[in-house]
């Protein structure tokens, strides 16, 4: 099948695609989902509470890797920070929600892996 283009066309073939502005970007409603979902099961709360905990510990030391020391000490922190998701896993169900924090739960295992392998440091 050959595709034949004209550079004289429009490179927009959307039928009356709408040029508004977006009220309320991808951020918002993620955090707004995420809000609805934290009140309806304590184990999910704490899960979500939990990557939100540790997200910026591992952003501070991408920005700044100090030590060798503070490495171990955050290798340590993220592999029970992994141990406790997995456990918090059992209880929620299944779903999108679910799969995104048992891949918080791997990547948190995997980076305290390469903190005391030396990667960072």
């Amino acid at each position: 099948m050959k595709i034949f283009w004209d550079p004289r066309l429009s490179p927009d073939f959307t039928p009356e695609k709408k040029t508004g502005k977006v009220e309320k970007g991808f951020e918002s409603y993620l955090r707004e989902a995420l809000s609805a979902n934290k009140g309806s099961d304590p184990s999910l709360s704490q899960a979500l509470d939990l990557v939100e905990e540790v997200l910026p510990l591992l952003e501070r030391f991408a920005q700044d890797p100090s030590s060798r020391a503070q490495a171990e000490t955050l290798a340590d922190i993220l592999e029970e920070r992994a141990r406790v998701l997995e456990s918090l896993l059992r209880e929620i169900p299944e779903g999108p929600l679910r799969q995104g924090l048992s891949e918080a739960a791997i990547f948190f295992g995997v980076e305290a892996e390469k903190l005391r392998r030396g990667f960072y440091v």
